[in-house]
C-alpha cells in the first residue's frame, strides 16, 4: 500500500528558490516509489492555498500567502498519511498546521536571533513532531532547544554531475539584488580588474548599473545553464543570512570552481576543498582570484567536484525515505 506524502511549503511554487527546488526534487525522485506525493503551497498544482504576494523577510523577498485557504488546508491534511513541513518559521502560515506523530519538520533558513527567539515561543508545538531535520548546522540553530535534530542536506540532481571544468577566464555572480548577496563587492572587483583579460557576468533579478558586467535578468534554466557552462569561477560573495549554498553546488556541477566568502555555512558546505576569501574584503578577494588563476585549477576543480558528490540526490534521498517509512 502506497503512502500519501504531503510536502508543505510557505513559498509559491511559481518562484525559484532553494525550498521549492528541494520539494521538486523529492516529489520527482519518489515518482514510481511507494509514495503518492502532493504539495500544499501557494500556487501549487496539487493543493493551492492561493496566489502568493511578495513580502520582505529575513533580508530577502518571500513569495508567500499570509491568509491561506482553510478549506484547502483541511482537504490536504485529510488526504495525507505523512506531512513534511518545510521552513516552519515563515510568518503566520504554519501556525495553522497541526503537528503530531505523522509530521516531519525541516528547517532551511538562517534567520536572525530575534526572529528565531520570537517564533520559538510562538510555535511550541514543534515538540510534538515525529522527526525534526535541518539542511545544515546553521539552520539547526532554529530548532527549539532540547529537541533532537537530524541534518539532511539539500540535494542536487545526479544527472548534472558529469561536466568538465571550463578553463576560461569568465567570473560569474548569481543572486538577487539584495544587500546580503553583495553584488556591490563583485562589481568592485570587476572595476579593479577591468583592464585585465577577465570577463564578468551576473545572473540577477533587476537591472543594475555595472558597465563591466554582462547582466542576465531572470533567465530561464536553459540560458542560466549556458552561462554557467561558459564560466570558470563562481563567486559566492554573500555576507550573511545563508544556511547552505545550493547555488554553489550547482555552479560546481556546471564546471565552475567556487570561490566563497569565509562565512561558516559555506565552509561547512565545502570543507577543505573550498577556496575562501575574507568576508566582504575586496583586496583579499582580488588576491584570492589572482592566486587561483596561477594555480592548478583543474586539480582544485576535481577536488570540489568529488566533494559535492555527497550531495547527490542518490546519496540524500535514502535519508528521506528512511524517515518517511519510520513514522
Amino acid at each position: 500500500m502506497s503512502i500519501n506524502l504531503l510536502l508543505v511549503s510557505p513559498y509559491s511554487m511559481n518562484f525559484f528558490g532553494g525550498v521549492q527546488n528541494q520539494i521538486d526534487l523529492i516529489k520527482t525522485s519518489l515518482r514510481g516509489e511507494d509514495f503518492n506525493v502532493k504539495v500544499l503551497s501557494p500556487d501549487s498544482p496539487d493543493f493551492n492555498i492561493g496566489e502568493a504576494i511578495k513580502i520582505p523577510f529575513n533580508g530577502s523577498i518571500a513569495p508567500i500567502k499570509l491568509f491561506p485557504k482553510r478549506k484547502i488546508i483541511k482537504e490536504s491534511l485529510k488526504w495525507a498519511d505523512i506531512i513534511h513541513i518545510h521552513e516552519p518559521f515563515i510568518p503566520l502560515f504554519f501556525w495553522r498546521i497541526p503537528v503530531n506523530t505523522k509530521t516531519i519538520i525541516t528547517h532551511h533558513s538562517s534567520i536572525s536571533m530575534l526572529i528565531s527567539s520570537i517564533q520559538k515561543m510562538l510555535i511550541k508545538n514543534e515538540r510534538k513532531a515525529a522527526k525534526i531535520t535541518a539542511v545544515s548546522n546553521e539552520a539547526a540553530k532554529n530548532v527549539v532547544q532540547g529537541l533532537n535534530v537530524r541534518i539532511v542536506p539539500n540535494a542536487i540532481a545526479p544527472e548534472e554531475m558529469n561536466i568538465d571544468f571550463n578553463t576560461s577566464r569568465d567570473i560569474l555572480f548569481i543572486g538577487r539584488n539584495e544587500r546580503r548577496k553583495n553584488f556591490k563587492l563583485y562589481y568592485q572587483l570587476s572595476e579593479l580588474l577591468k583592464n585585465s583579460n577577465y570577463s564578468f557576468r551576473a545572473i540577477t533579478n533587476k537591472n543594475i548599473r555595472a558597465p563591466n558586467v554582462e547582466l542576465y535578468l531572470n533567465p530561464d534554466d536553459e540560458i542560466k545553464n549556458e552561462v554557467l557552462k561558459i564560466s570558470s569561477i563562481y563567486l559566492a560573495v554573500n555576507t550573511h543570512g545563508e544556511s547552505f549554498g545550493i547555488t554553489i553546488l550547482e555552479a560546481i556541477n556546471a564546471g565552475c570552481i567556487a570561490v566563497c566568502s569565509d562565512i561558516t555555512p559555506f565552509k561547512d558546505l565545502l570543507g577543505d576543498t573550498g577556496v575562501y576569501f575574507k568576508n566582504n574584503n575586496l583586496e583579499d578577494l582580488k588576491q584570492t582570484v589572482e592566486r587561483l588563476f596561477k594555480s592548478d585549477m583543474g586539480a582544485i576543480y576535481k577536488k570540489q567536484k568529488k566533494h559535492i558528490d555527497k550531495y547527490s540526490l542518490n546519496k540524500v534521498m535514502p535519508s528521506w525515505i528512511s524517515l518517511y517509512t519510520q513514522i
